[in-house]
């Protein structure tokens, strides 16, 4: 992309009466009344360590002066044309003052618990850390079919672990992760497991706390979701022809790629099972509309492994 021309203000968090120590960085685009819900949920953190919170937005209006006045401890920076969320993060992150930078997004609303939380896992030692993704849509049945697939290796009830990927909507890390492995990747999807692949190549473990939770706003219009499983799908296949990541043996066995719905069911009704009965029986009453989400993301990864592969792109 071009050179961002940026607006910002300065105004610092009213939670940090020293410098930060944790910076919270979200990106947004067009995000409604979602950042209001978001922000007043960031602000309302019950915990003693310094925060400063930071909006890195791309919309087309500029909506600085608006937010500002509903949200004065907040950071805006106006970025003059949209960006991906990875660029919009990598931003926030550069800008950020604090010893540790956290991400999460507009469309998802933050546990009271969620930066002391966070802070304690880093104090166990751990570099990068994340947490739980609960639904926040319980009512629609879009939105649970979409949460089913796209969050259930997070669900609050899983234990706590190391792991190989966090999503970016609940993800920290230390800035010397930065300084070793660079930023994220302008990528419209999946920029976050590649970024935590690179992570992981350098030698930082990854945590997953379920007790730093936040809840997540999904999609509730059916094109709106299969487009989306669409665009995973493309995203998946890039990735997997660049790393090692599970799956990957669809990109040297393509024939096999008509085997990811099934595949993917077994794996998550067995997770599903394995952390919490009710959330198993919910992907039963669901499965319609979510196998009809699989077969949107398989052909996404067909088409992105056709693209990687006429663009060249292998390990």
């Amino acid at each position: 992309m071009a050179k961002q021309q940026t607006q910002s203000t300065n105004t610092e968090n009213t939670s940090a009466l020293t410098a930060p120590q944790i910076s919270v960085v979200i990106p947004s685009y067009n995000p409604g009344e979602d950042i209001k819900r978001c922000l007043s949920s960031v602000l309302a953190q019950q915990t003693r360590v310094a925060y400063e919170v930071i909006v890195v937005d791309s919309s087309e209006k500029d909506f600085t002066e608006e937010w500002q006045k509903a949200f004065p401890s907040v950071r805006f920076i106006h970025l003059s044309e949209r960006a991906f969320p990875g660029t919009a993060r990598n931003r926030g992150a550069r800008e950020a003052r604090g010893e540790y930078v956290t991400f999460t997004d507009t469309d998802c609303v933050i546990d009271a618990n969620w930066v002391e939380e966070i802070w304690r896992a880093h104090q166990r030692g751990y570099e990068v850390v994340g947490g739980s993704v609960d639904n926040g849509t319980p009512e629609s049945y879009v939105g649970t079919a979409e949460y089913l697939l796209e969050f259930n290796e997070m669900n609050p009830w899983m234990p706590s672990r190391e792991v190989q990927a966090l999503p970016s909507c609940n993800l920290s890390l230390h800035k010397k992760v930065f300084e070793k492995c660079g930023y994220l990747e302008d990528a419209e999807k999946g920029s976050d497991t590649l970024f935590c692949v690179k992570v992981a190549s350098h030698g930082f473990k990854i945590f997953f706390t379920p007790k730093a939770k936040v809840t997540h706003r999904n999609r509730r219009v059916r094109e709106k979701y299969l487009n989306n499983q669409k665009a995973l799908g493309r995203g998946s296949a890039g990735i997997r022809m660049k790393t090692n990541r599970p799956g990957a043996f669809l990109t040297k066995f393509p024939f096999l790629i008509p085997l990811i719905p099934g595949l993917r069911s077994l794996a998550i009704g067995k997770r599903l099972l394995r952390s919490r009965l009710a959330l198993f029986g919910k992907f039963c009453w669901h499965y319609p509309l979510i196998f009809a989400g699989l077969w949107s993301y398989t052909s996404g990864f067909w088409e992105g492994y056709m693209k990687a592969k006429r663009n060249g792109v292998s390990k």
